[in-house]
């Protein structure tokens, strides 16, 4: 398959798809971009139940139209996709893109085949690019998601998931659309060849889109996180791109300071802006941002932030609503599956967190009420699948270990690093995934 990015406008755009792709990661500031947990507050009170859960997770797939390039001098219609099909006389400009359900003074994507992606207020809204082409009127988006850093026994990472993603999609997608996610977040961008653009059709035809982090270091060139933009940016899966993992806790993985850290925050957003201007960036904070901290990257469009506080992420939300007039994001929560008091397995302790914490979210999503109340899109669990790599001081790959560390982590307090999946490596799911489906697929 073809890309969707390099492609001239006057050329045949032509977007197929198929289906198939999904995982997310731990602590450790020297192992490449892992995701992971930062230090967290103590334990906060846990959340209410709701049955709040809405828009649709079944996404179209775009194929684009043709450019006109003949006809006697008339001005072609809309086209069924990317530049209209019809078009000036000779020398004339191709028709329009697909514009059908775009509110009035809401403008189209620039890329004739992206999805529509805007902020309003707390709000992100989204309007589908449609297998004709058209786009869907833009609804306000709940992430109902799941972080995603897919390994197998024996596989590490060593520096970036980008082929990863490729080899595991055929299994994690699957996993995906059966959460009845509607969004994936990646810790890098995908591979750029055709394999990763096969991956973003397989994902976007399962109905997920993807929040695609494309700088997570401080040693990502902005050759290399803008090659990425460019590369992707006019799919219709992709829903935003990222910068960082938590970066205040680990200055992009071996920044000099955190001084240093946000300079290239800042940097990368611009230039991420200056690439693509139909998707909004967002930023990767563990925990809610000191003032200061906020008001110094303010080029972000929302926020990411990584909560650990055992089951209160309300307090959170308070504080975000008090900070700030953007949209946030919860990039990841939950609790792992082992117990380290028993020192057992403990899918019941991780399904438990998994519904309060999600059930905060849901209660929280600024598509129900635009306000400080409701300042969140939803959130992406932590993580799909286990990976056995993170223990490097008591194991290895190959085995399933239970080091970690102290943490505020539902119930025993504790982050044991290889056993945060809502899925086994083997991808057989948990209590945790069954918790999760019910309240993604929920009414």
């Amino acid at each position: 398959m073809t890309g969707f990015v390099n492609r001239s406008l006057s050329g045949v755009l032509a977007i197929f798809f198929t289906v198939s792709a999904c995982s997310g990661a731990v602590s450790d500031p020297g192992s490449g971009n892992s995701g992971g947990l930062g230090s967290s507050p103590a334990m906060g009170a846990a959340g209410g139940s709701t049955n709040q859960s809405s828009g649709g997770n079944s996404g179209s797939v775009a194929a684009g139209g043709t450019s006109g390039t003949g006809g006697s001098g008339n001005v072609g219609g809309t086209g069924a996709g990317g530049a209209g099909a019809g078009g000036m006389g000779a020398g004339g400009s191709a028709g329009t893109a697909g514009m059908t359900g775009l509110p009035p003074g809401v403008s189209p994507p620039k890329s004739p085949t992206a999805s529509k992606v805007y902020i309003d207020g707390f709000r992100l809204l989204v309007g589908k690019r449609a297998s004709d082409g058209t786009l869907a009127t833009p609804a306000p988006y709940e992430v109902r998601g799941v972080s995603w850093s897919p390994t197998g026994i024996g596989e590490s990472n060593n520096g970036s998931y980008s082929k990863l993603y490729i080899s595991h999609g055929g299994t994690d997608v699957p996993l995906i659309a059966g959460l009845h996610a509607n969004t994936v977040k990646t810790y890098d961008p995908f591979d750029r060849s055709a394999a990763g653009t096969a991956l973003l059709d397989q994902l976007y035809a399962s109905g997920v889109m993807v929040i695609m982090t494309v700088m997570a270091t401080h040693n990502t060139s902005q050759t290399d996180y803008t090659n990425s933009v460019n590369y992707f940016k006019n799919h219709p899966a992709i829903l935003a791109w990222m910068v960082g993992n938590e970066f205040n806790y680990n200055n992009l993985y071996g920044a000099a300071d955190l001084n240093t850290a946000i300079g290239l925050v800042n940097t990368a957003v611009t230039a991420i802006h200056a690439a693509d201007p139909d998707h909004p960036v967002l930023v990767s904070h563990g925990e809610v941002p000191t003032a200061d901290t906020y008001s110094r990257i303010a080029g972000a469009d929302m926020w990411s932030i990584n909560l650990y506080p055992n089951l209160d992420l309300v307090s959170r939300f308070t504080a975000w609503g008090k900070l700030s007039t953007k949209p946030m994001m919860v990039g990841e929560y939950g609790a792992d599956a082992f117990n380290n008091n028993s020192m057992a397995e403990d899918q019941d302790m991780q399904a438990t967190a998994t519904n309060s914490l999600t059930t905060q979210i849901m209660q929280h999503y600024s598509a129900t009420m635009n306000d400080v109340n409701h300042p969140v899109i939803g959130g992406t669990i932590y993580e799909l699948t286990d990976e056995w790599w993170k223990d490097k001081n008591n194991g290895n790959a190959s085995t399933h270990d239970n080091g970690g560390f102290a943490n505020a982590i539902y119930s025993d307090g504790f982050a044991n690093e290889e056993w945060w999946g809502i899925a086994t490596i083997q991808r057989a799911p948990r209590k945790a995934y069954t918790t999760l489906a019910g309240l993604y697929g929920g009414p």
